[in-house]
């Protein structure tokens, strides 16, 4: 447990002086930004706006992981009615980490769904 704290205050301390270098100010505004850009993704992108359990996901390919006897992972079910465009762009913001890991094994080492 202590080095577990060390690390946790290292860590920390070093984010703190290097927001400080960046600029508080400057990282406020683009951490605003950032929500803005998400907020306005997630009404584009996402049916109700936000997360759902795991099991609501309608689409297989989109649905975590549920770890036996843990709490419910939530997911993100898309809005219907998506352009191609969108829809690709969606899917990877809405992509549990599981299947993103997978789909970026497959475009760096080749496989079925990804071109090296």
């Amino acid at each position: 447990h202590g080095l577990d704290w060390a690390l946790y205050r290292h860590a920390r301390r070093r984010f703190w002086a290097q927001a400080k270098a960046f600029g508080l100010p400057r990282l406020r505004r683009e951490v605003s930004e950032l929500r803005r850009r998400r907020r306005g993704l997630a009404r584009l992108c996402l049916q109700g706006g936000g997360p759902v359990p795991g099991g609501d996901v309608p689409e297989r390919s989109l649905r975590p992981f549920q770890p036996p006897g843990a709490a419910t992972v939530m997911g993100f079910a898309l809005r219907p009615g998506l352009g191609p465009e969108e829809r690709e762009r969606c899917e990877r913001m809405a992509m549990p980490e599981l299947q993103y890991k997978d789909l970026l094994e497959r475009r760096q080492f080749g496989g079925p769904g990804g071109d090296p």
